[in-house]
This record gives C-alpha cells, sequence and structure tokens, in this order.
C-alpha cells in the first residue's frame, strides 16, 4: 500500500518506511514561551485556491505566481497524475488591508509571453526567493506544451514585482508581462523541492531538492542533489547571467526535498549572523522522514549533528513543507512556528501518536534554537480554525498548511534577514498571513477529490508574554 501526496510528490511504502532515526525526541507540551501565537479567518478568500507557488511582496500586496490549483495529485499508472491545466497560469495580486484579489492570466493576448516561458512559469514546487523588487525563481516541475512530456526546468526567472503586478492590475496598461520578465537557462538551476536563498555578499544558495524527469507513475523518484548549489546570479537590472561556484560538500543525509528551510540568527561574540537551518523534509531511500535538522552557514556550508547520539535533536512533527515563520528574542533564541501540514507524529486524546503514512494535520507546533544551538520542539495550544468541508466529505473539519506560504506584513520590526525581532514586540500584533496550500477533508487520503488548493487566507496574530 502507497500513500501520495502532492507537495511534489509525497510516497510512503508503509511497509518499508524507516525514519532517519529510529527515536524521536520528546515534544513537550503546556511548557511556557515568550508568546503565544494565533491563527484567524481573513475577511476574504482567493478567487480559486492555489498551491506549491513563488510569491514576492510589493507595498503591503502580494504577488503569487506558479504553483497548482488542485490538490492531491494522481497516483494511477498512466502520463495524467499532474494534469497540465491543473498547472496554475494566474497572476495573483492580493491586498490583505483592501481585501482584494485581482488576477490576471498569462495566457492574457497582451502577457506577450511564449508558450514556452509560460511553461516555466506554472511549475510546482519552484525554488524562489525575493531580492529588492526582484522575485527569483528557479527549476519547478511541470509541462512542456511542445511535447507533452514532464521535466523539472532549468531556468532561472528574474520578475520585476512591482511591474507585473502593474501589469496584473491594470488590463488598460499597453505594457506586457514579458517586459518584467528576464529568463536564463543552465543546469545548476534544474532543481524541485528545494529551497533558495540569498543573504548579504554572499551566493545564492539552492538548498537540496532533486531534478525529476518524466512523468510522475507510483514509486517513481527523482535524481536527489545531496548537496547545496551555490551561484552568484549577475542581475544589473537589464541582462541576467549566473556565475556557478563549487557546491558545499554533499552529504548522504542530504536526500531531501519539501522541507522547511528557515533563516535564524546566531549570536557569535555578540555579534548577530545570518544562517539557515533545514528542518526534517523527505525521503529517506527506505521512504521515511528525516528528522536531524542542517545548519546552513549564509556562504552554504552545512553542519549536521550525529544521528546515532541520544543529545541530538530529533524532529517528529510538521516533517513537510508548510508556513513558517521565524523569531529570536532577547535572549538570542531562535523559534521557528511551523503551521500544519503534513506530520509523523500528531497529539490525539493527551497524547503523542506516530503514522507511517503522514496525515494532513491542522496542529502547530514550535522549534526552538537556543543560543548554544540546542534544539526543543513544543506543541502550540492553537491551530487552525475549525472549517467544515462543503465540499467532498462534507462536515470534516478542513486540514490546512501543506505547501502553503506565509507573507509577512509591512512594519514588523525584523533583523535583515527577515527573523522577527521579538523584543520590539510589545502587544499583540498581525505579524502576516498564510496563503494558498492543500486543504485535505481527512487526515490520510488514496483519492485526489478528497483535496483541493486552499483560496482560504489566515491572518497569524502573535502576542508576547512573560515567562
Amino acid at each position: 500500500m502507497e500513500k501520495i501526496v502532492l507537495g511534489l510528490f509525497l510516497i510512503i511504502n508503509i511497509a518499508f518506511a524507516d525514519n532517519q532515526t529510529a527515536d524521536l525526541t520528546p515534544i513537550l507540551v503546556d511548557e511556557p514561551l515568550p508568546f503565544d501565537i494565533s491563527i484567524e479567518l481573513a475577511g476574504f478568500t482567493l478567487p480559486q485556491g492555489i498551491q506549491s507557488a513563488a510569491a514576492a511582496q510589493h507595498k503591503g500586496k502580494y504577488l503569487f505566481i506558479a504553483g497548482r490549483i488542485n490538490g492531491l495529485h494522481g497516483f494511477d499508472p498512466g502520463d495524467n497524475n499532474f494534469p497540465p491545466d491543473e498547472q496554475n497560469t494566474t497572476v495573483f495580486v492580493i491586498d490583505p488591508y483592501a481585501q482584494t484579489v485581482a488576477t490576471r492570466s498569462l495566457y492574457d493576448p497582451s502577457s506577450g509571453l511564449t508558450q514556452a516561458q509560460i511553461d516555466s512559469l506554472s511549475v510546482t514546487a519552484c525554488q524562489f526567493y525575493q531580492k529588492g523588487n526582484t522575485l527569483y525563481i528557479t527549476g519547478g516541475y511541470g509541462v512542456d506544451t511542445a511535447t507533452g512530456n514532464f521535466s523539472t526546468k532549468d531556468i532561472l526567472s528574474a520578475i520585476n514585482v512591482s511591474g507585473l503586478m502593474h501589469w496584473a492590475t491594470h488590463p488598460e496598461c499597453a505594457c506586457t508581462a514579458s517586459e518584467y520578465i528576464r529568463q536564463i537557462s543552465n543546469p545548476v538551476f534544474q532543481v524541485t523541492g528545494g529551497h533558495m536563498s540569498q543573504f548579504g555578499k554572499n551566493p545564492t544558495l539552492l538548498m537540496f531538492g532533486q531534478n525529476f524527469d518524466g512523468f510522475y507513475t507510483p514509486s517513481s523518484t527523482g535524481d536527489y542533489t545531496y548537496q547545496v548549489r551555490r551561484f552568484y546570479i549577475l542581475d544589473n537590472g537589464t541582462s541576467l547571467g549566473v556565475e556557478v561556484l563549487n557546491p558545499a560538500e554533499a552529504d548522504s543525509s542530504y536526500r531531501r526535498r519539501d522541507l522547511n528551510v528557515a533563516p535564524i540568527v546566531k549570536i557569535k561574540n555578540k555579534e548577530k549572523l545570518a544562517a539557515f537551518v533545514a528542518l526534517s523534509g523527505v525521503f529517506t531511500p527506505s521512504n521515511g522522514v528525516w528528522t536531524v535538522p542542517v545548519d546552513i552557514a549564509a556562504n552554504g556550508y552545512t553542519h549536521i549533528a550525529d544521528p546515532s547520539l541520544a543529545t541530538t535533536f530529533k524532529q517528529g512533527m510538521n516533517n513537510y513543507i508548510c508556513p513558517h515563520v521565524e523569531l529570536l528574542s532577547k535572549s538570542g533564541n531562535n523559534y521557528i512556528i511551523l503551521f500544519g501540514g503534513i506530520t509523523y507524529e500528531f497529539f490525539q486524546n493527551g497524547e503523542f501518536l506516530s503514522d507511517p503514512e503522514l496525515p494532513f494535520t491542522n496542529q502547530v507546533t514550535i522549534v526552538k534554537r537556543n543560543k548554544r544551538g540546542a534544539f526543543t520542539q513544543y506543541l502550540s495550544p492553537n491551530q487552525y480554525p475549525i472549517i467544515a468541508s462543503t465540499g467532498s466529505n462534507p462536515g470534516n473539519t478542513l486540514l490546512f498548511g501543506a505547501s502553503g506560504q506565509f507573507m509577512p506584513v509591512p512594519g514588523v520590526p525584523t533583523y535583515t534577514n527577515g527573523v522577527i525581532n521579538l523584543a520590539q514586540i510589545a502587544c499583540p500584533t498581525i505579524i502576516g498571513y498564510i496563503i494558498g496550500g492543500i486543504q485535505s477533508t481527512l487526515p490520510n487520503t488514496f483519492s485526489p477529490s478528497d483535496s483541493a488548493a486552499s483560496p482560504y487566507v489566515f491572518k497569524v496574530i502573535l502576542t508576547p508574554r512573560r515567562t
């Protein structure tokens, strides 16, 4: 028996699913933290759901592009498990303050885009980050309309965020979408299900992921990178290029994709240093989840603790890519909040249970990394609000988070890498919105009809408190 869930692909062979470690670090319940977190429905929804998209922001508005508009993919023997007509070919401009959503199709006659460009801009599970007014997107998995085949793209797209927003919201304008999009190709970009980011003068990091070629069928897998790829994007605003560097050293435990990679702030000799932590992800060679985090420096070099040591942290919950946000406390502790998604462990009737099928969950956990580098995971008393399904399995509680996106609001105090400065928040504050992702009507399902792409928008409220 297998379970397959979209994020890119989630495949579990129950008989042989072995996690990276047989044991997991206990998750703490009812432990004091220096804040509370809550999730509430916003006063509006998207005109259609979207998941696994790329996103950016400009002047308090959010740009969403690429991804998919369905939930679970199929898992038949044929060639239609990722239907091309369910790739997202719409540009979304979301204004959470006005509670409006403007959309425009990439197929609009004024887009000026070729079919190959549209294919590259409607992939699922691409990597992306924003630098100033530019959204950089690499890779992703999708169709080549000219041939009907599927592949991981080797494209880097540089999108002028404010320009594409203007095109999407002003159909009367004589501009085209293509004038705000520049692209180049290189094998270094051919990754899906990884994470991409860049800080300061350091190179762009393309962390983990895989190259999946051809139609997806059950039990198929891609070519994992096992590494952090490093390169400089050469961009003067007109021409676009890349300088490829040697990757960081590969490691067999970096066979990961569809994971949460979080920015953190390390404190060394009173100096604050930007870095990253890669949490969990899938899949081990025996189709389990990875449990030991990977520390990634801003220059791309990595460190992982010895999984065999009893003192090493092993993550049990929220193992799959989901909305997340990061905080730094005055005492130097980093907190990574993980909102729902797909999980190995879950809390039910006062105890933690595990499920190798990796069920969907509305539960929220917080991973703490103290200033000495030690990790702890906490269960939040709050989770997504209860919303009953009105479609398949009517009345069932919808389960959110998988392949969704947290979007911060402007004005919240942050460090230069986006980590929120908790010490500067004195009262309950909306810190951002959760947009899109998969909504499932069942924790475990084999049917694509049991899920959909979520049209819901949630606001996230942070309340500081003394501990």
